[in-house]
């Protein structure tokens, strides 16, 4: 019987698809494995290719973690809660996705993001009484992932009480 040279077919092909989607954009290993899974690739194949392309060092979960959180924020302030939401969601640990938000906002006063936002974002709104804006407020620093605390003394600062 020969021996084989080089990797199998399916190896090869499904390298060649992940080389192709990281191409396009950086992606952390889960969201590759799931595009190929989706694709029709075995598992084993799968695993290889992946392997394959860490070693090689065009797959690195932290590596990915770190630049997208800078994308992130460069577009916008989020709250710490947000980002990790988005992290998992592109496919890290949930984990790796809180330790890495961590070290990246150490030296940040979250407070002080979402008091920013919030005024920012207050002089967007139409005139509303202040209940209304309150509400409306709260939802979005919450939807940008700020912690409740934060939520509620941003909103204090911005629209003192009556």
């Amino acid at each position: 019987m020969p021996e084989r040279m080089g990797p199998e077919p399916e190896v090869a092909k499904a390298r060649v698809v992940a080389l192709r989607l990281l191409a396009r954009r950086a992606r952390a290993r889960a969201d590759l494995a799931e595009r190929l899974r989706r694709k029709g690739f075995p598992s084993r194949a799968i695993q290889q290719a992946l392997d394959g392309l860490a070693r090689e060092g065009y797959l690195d979960d932290l590596e990915f973690a770190h630049d997208r959180i800078d994308e992130l924020l460069r577009k916008s302030k989020q709250g710490s809660r947000g980002l990790i939401e988005l992290l998992v969601k592109d496919g890290l640990d949930p984990e790796l996705a809180e330790r890495v938000v961590a070290e990246r906002l150490a030296d940040v006063d979250q407070r002080a993001w979402a008091r920013e936002v919030a005024a920012q974002r207050l002089r967007t709104m139409p005139e509303l009484e202040a209940a209304a804006a309150r509400r409306r407020l709260y939802s979005y620093l919450r939807r940008r992932g700020f912690d409740n605390q934060d939520i509620v003394m941003a909103i204090e600062e911005v629209l003192p009480g009556e």
